[in-house]
């Protein structure tokens, strides 16, 4: 029996940063993604789903998308994945971008390195992780099935700045053309603004379409 995968969505801090609960809607098993500023409305989204997350998993390590991270790792006791060439930006408040917003973050080092098309096997999904710099280093889009969370690297309508530390636009742009390959019904799950589909991009973002 094909198990119903949910996501729920919650909008965190003061630029309207994505954090993602995706989860079994029957044993009610989560992954965590993307905790950005508002640690406890995350934590009460999670209480109010009776949700018990597995894991915490950063797309990348500016600011807007870990400052949660040690408050949700701690509560509930899950590792933190984090793609291996990511990893130094969580502890650099320089590097991560919390210093430029006076919100000087470190964060612990993470349990799991990720790297490109590792697959990490949960109680209820294996998810595949795919390498797309050029938004940051070790940027990543995660892949739950036919649920894509692209982090800062796809948007709709729009790509990822490059012009932040780690940030690379030739980078970013051999990225985008991996995700052209994905299947277009795919739904994208962006770490800012509203879900779309890889079909709706190729159609109407002239950044990769």
């Amino acid at each position: 029996m094909i198990k119903l995968i949910k996501v729920k969505k919650i909008r965190t801090g003061i630029i309207g940063e994505n954090c993602y609960l995706v989860y079994d809607a029957d044993a009610k098993r989560a992954a965590v993604i993307d905790p950005g500023e508002d640690a406890d409305r995350i934590i009460n989204a999670i209480e109010t789903e009776n949700l018990k997350p597995e894991i915490l998993i950063n797309t990348h390590g500016h600011y807007d998308h870990v400052i949660g991270d040690d408050k949700i790792r701690l509560r509930y006791k899950i590792p933190l994945a984090v793609h291996k060439d990511e990893s130094e930006m969580l502890a650099d408040p320089e590097k991560n971008g919390s210093l430029l917003w006076g919100l000087p973050a470190t964060i612990k080092d993470p349990e799991i390195l990720l790297e490109d098309n590792q697959e990490v096997k949960l109680s209820f999904i294996t998810f595949k992780v795919l390498s797309t710099p050029g938004h940051s280093k070790g940027s990543v889009c995660l892949l739950f099935g036919s649920y894509l969370f692209t982090g800062d690297t796809l948007f709709a309508g729009a790509i990822g700045r490059t012009d932040l530390w780690g940030g690379n636009t030739g980078e970013i742009l051999k990225s985008l053309e991996k995700l052209k390959k994905l299947d277009p019904s795919i739904t994208v799950y962006p770490g800012h603004g509203s879900v779309t589909t890889i079909a709706n991009e190729l159609r109407r973002n002239p950044l990769i379409g």
